[in-house]
């Protein structure tokens, strides 16, 4: 007997940013601040970026505004269509559907990447961190940045069955979302976790229930940077943690941004 059929958070682009705790300013402030890490590190103009797993590219619509031009990747149809019908048409964004973990596009001579919403540790395999390196190098000029947000893990989840972190409720105008998170246990060699998210969103006309399930991999400066050099295409130059110059990694909060350069 087949079991029942669940949709995705990620086919809901209204409602998932909501779901994952973005709070209302926090894509501009992100903006802001991957501005001055260029200015600190790169000492040409950024022109061109390319946003890796994008969605439906909230940070390139707000670059794009300042004549950045942008290229975006996402595995996420849904997404695509979504960034391309908010992008209104406009020549400055440019957005494919590939996976991650290898990709071309026809774009080169990008000045700088990134990967935001703590996205990056959801390449598990140590082969598909090396070609995730090599693709992104490929668009992307000698010297150019590559700013990878990372959320802080406290420490692997070890246990050996499925356990419930949290339940929640959240809004996004008339419609209630119930969302449950679980962490879930992989191999004990894997070095990570996979995390269960269960939603019922509440439509005025329907019921939708989704579940994704996304693996983590337990990811650290020191990790990063041995797997920049091991792809041959990049090196990690600075660490900056919770959006802040001046703030030491042992007191990080939420999120640490690594900073990578192109070889």
């Amino acid at each position: 007997m087949l079991g029942p059929v669940w949709a995705s958070i990620y086919d809901y682009p209204a409602i998932f940013r909501a779901v994952h705790m973005e709070e209302p300013d926090e894509i501009a402030e992100e903006v802001a601040f991957l501005k001055k890490v260029w200015a600190r590190h790169l000492k040409r103009r950024v022109r061109r970026v390319i946003d890796v797993a994008c969605g439906d590219s909230p940070h390139g619509h707000l670059l794009a505004r300042d004549g950045i031009e942008v290229v975006g990747v996402d595995r996420s149809a849904v997404m695509i269509a979504a960034g391309q019908t908010k992008a209104g048409g406009a020549n400055g964004i440019k957005l494919y559907r590939r996976r991650i973990e290898n990709f071309r596009i026809p774009e080169r001579d990008c000045d700088a990447a990134l990967i935001m919403s703590e996205t990056f540790p959801v390449i598990t395999a140590n082969a598909s961190l090396v070609t995730h390196f090599k693709s992104v190098a490929r668009v992307m000029r000698s010297g150019g940045l590559y700013c990878i947000d990372v959320d802080r893990h406290d420490g692997v989840f070890t246990g050996r069955r499925r356990e419930l972190w949290r339940r929640r409720q959240v809004r996004v105008g008339t419609t209630r979302i119930e969302v449950q998170e679980y962490k879930c246990p992989m191999a004990w060699h894997a070095g990570g976790w996979i995390y269960e998210l269960r939603c019922v969103i509440h439509f005025a006309d329907r019921v939708v229930r989704t579940r994704d399930l996304v693996p983590v991999r337990y990811t650290l400066p020191d990790h990063l940077e041995f797997a920049a050099r091991a792809s041959g295409a990049f090196e990690l130059i600075a660490c900056y943690v919770d959006l802040s110059f001046r703030m030491p990694l042992a007191k990080c909060d939420r999120r640490w941004l690594g900073v990578l350069r192109r070889s």
